[in-house]
């Protein structure tokens, strides 16, 4: 969290200046180079970050680089291939001269823009030597299981200036980088999710400005490309960051008191600057992007207010009571479960030192965010309360695209700095202080994910052995079926797009929930007119093969042979080529044959 920032002896310490007044070293202390190595800051940051990588796998991400070359992870909903696409789509449409923002390859053969579409630039671009070396499978792998130590590791860096102190700062960096909105989202292969860590280095930013670490040129230099990497790897957390900045600024000067009101502004318009160089560097984008309109989300994705002290349903540890509770709230709400150690933490901080600015600020700013997380209305155990009465906010530009409940990766950070306060703090008893941090720890465990890994490689033989080359000509365009979620746009990253893909999913808002074009999914409840509709398409589309996936073909694809398509089998694929559909003929009802949920027109 951001918030005014005293430098060292102007008398009184200010809202940040505070929470490090007790650890602040003395003015004779020996300067980093002349301390014994273990105590220097580059090599406890480089301790945290080798513990929380020995912490992760060897427990819950110990399979994540198991079979690394193989697509795993997640495979039945559409996120993960959709990343592994975009880390290979940014080298491939930059080496090509072509527009990062719109691609022909997909969605053949309009295309489909990107311009408000989450494709990771920042992460696709820095691994991309990885990705041109290894292919973008393992590119996704590695990053998807290094994303919550480096996020800890990021929290630590913050917690650690702030406080002086390792172990207290390494607990803070597991609160926020092993937190459930971090796991949640490390489990759907969410890649702009998993990647916090430029928050607390934001916040790193402000407190080595403050401390004189750095001059105000610098911060502003490197506060607006922190922002700019943040504006390009996810819009909505931009803007989330945005809208927390300004109210962390206001609750700052309300906190700071008058002597200390003129370094908040000072801090404020920092900020500004920084906004503008971020904005600058975001010109590219947003040149291309307001030219298009941007979707509107069609979901459910408040915080019930019961998830943040009741973990997911398989971690209830076999008793029923807590199961009925967890079953209850929207399953978004899970990644905003705090668990009582943490809440009590935060609370015993809250009445210990309430006397410093710091600790007020962090405590109002925490009840500020999980009140935004709530939404528009409020929610206990899945049923709607009542609307809040800020509710009209939900409905501006922009802000009616976001997710209240992901304004929880803020409140984590600002648990993440109050537990390592509180843990270095001289008012905790040595008694209480370790009972309760590692009942913090267990909690985080015992919350943690289950990820959800496929038993095999579900990248087909057809693929991956390069049959395809002799099946397919080099751009040809072809429609991928499979119950894997975004095989399509798998295969084409895989193959460094050698074909043109009909359909692919691009997110929730545009695509919904399939990512085949609309005449070919409508055949799984087909009928005689539904028949016609795919062969118009298939046509009009120019679609030369249909790629089904032999292990994971869906129920409904016998329908493509009573149409008269003719496929034959290689490599775990059966290839129908299309031929313009010219083998195809209509069916009638009799010959498409029943199936559960399918009813003829006038049939009770």
């Amino acid at each position: 969290m951001k918030a005014p920032l005293s430098r060292p002896g102007q008398g009184q310490a200010t809202v940040a200046g505070s929470a490090a007044s007790e650890q602040a070293e003395p003015a004779d202390a020996p300067p980093p180079s002349a301390r014994p190595w273990r105590l220097r800051p580059a090599a406890q940051g480089l301790a945290a970050l080798l513990l929380y990588g020995a912490a992760w796998f060897s427990t819950v991400g110990r399979h994540m680089l198991h079979h690394v070359s193989a697509a795993h992870l997640d495979q039945f909903s559409m996120d993960p291939n959709f990343y592994t696409w975009c880390l290979q789509w940014w080298p491939y449409a930059i080496g090509h001269g072509l527009n990062p923002l719109f691609s022909h390859l997909i969605w053949a053969p309009a295309g489909h823009s990107l311009a408000w579409v989450t494709t990771i630039p920042p992460v696709a671009l820095l691994a991309a030597p990885l990705t041109l070396v290894a292919g973008p499978i393992v590119a996704f792998n590695v990053l998807a299981a290094v994303a919550l130590p480096l996020s800890a590791w990021a929290a630590f860096v913050l917690c650690r200036r702030l406080t002086r102190k390792f172990w207290p700062a390494l607990v803070g960096g597991a609160v926020f980088g092993f937190s459930a909105y971090e796991m949640n989202h490390v489990a759907a292969g969410q890649l702009n999710l998993t990647y916090s860590l430029l928050l607390p280095l934001l916040a790193y930013q402000v407190v080595l400005w403050r401390d004189k670490a750095i001059s105000t040129r610098l911060f502003v230099i490197v506060a607006g490309i922190t922002m700019a990497l943040q504006f390009y790897l996810f819009l909505e957390t931009f803007a989330d960051l945005t809208a927390v900045l300004a109210l962390a600024l206001v609750v700052a000067i309300l906190v700071a008191g008058r002597v200390h009101r003129t370094e908040v502004l000072r801090l404020a318009r920092s900020l500004l600057y920084a906004y503008g160089v971020a904005f600058l560097l975001a010109l590219p984008y947003l040149a291309y992007a307001l030219t298009t309109s941007a979707p509107k989300l069609q979901a459910d994705t408040d915080l019930d207010l019961l998830s943040l002290v009741v973990p997911r349903p398989e971690r209830t540890t076999g008793l029923s009571w807590l199961h009925h509770l967890a079953i209850g709230p929207i399953p978004v709400s899970a990644a905003g479960y705090v668990g009582l150690p943490l809440l009590v933490l935060a609370v015993l901080l809250a009445v210990t030192g309430w006397s410093r600015r710091f600790v007020r600020f962090l405590v109002c700013m925490l009840a500020l965010i999980i009140v935004a997380s709530l939404g528009p209305s409020l929610y206990f155990e899945g049923g709607r309360v009542v609307t809040l009465p800020w509710s009209w906010l939900w409905n501006l530009p922009i802000v009616r695209n976001a997710y209240p409940s992901r304004l929880m990766l803020f409140a984590f950070l600002t648990l993440a700095v109050m537990t390592a306060l509180w843990l270095a703090s001289t008012t905790g008893k040595y008694w209480l202080r370790v009972p309760l941090a590692l009942l913090v720890i267990l909690a985080l465990y015992q919350d943690a994910i289950s990820l959800d890994l496929a038993p095999h490689n579900t990248v087909p033989a057809f693929i991956a052995t390069g049959t395809y080359r002799h099946e397919l000509s080099p751009g040809e365009t072809v429609v991928v079926v499979s119950d894997i979620g975004n095989a399509g746009m798998l295969w084409q990253a895989d193959t460094d797009f050698y074909m043109r893909l009909a359909g692919g999913y691009i997110n929730q808002s545009i695509t919904r929930r399939t990512d085949l074009p609309r005449p070919v999914q409508d055949l799984a409840h087909a009928s005689p007119a539904g028949v016609r509709d795919f062969e118009a398409y298939v046509r009009t589309a120019r679609i030369g093969a249909i790629l089904l996936d032999r292990k994971h073909a869906p129920k409904w694809v016998g329908i493509f042979e009573r149409m008269g398509l003719k496929g034959h089998g290689t490599g775990n694929v059966v290839v129908y080529p299309v031929d313009g559909c010219r083998t195809c003929h209509p069916l009638a009802w009799d010959q498409i044959g029943h199936r559960p949920g399918l009813q003829r027109p006038g049939t009770a």
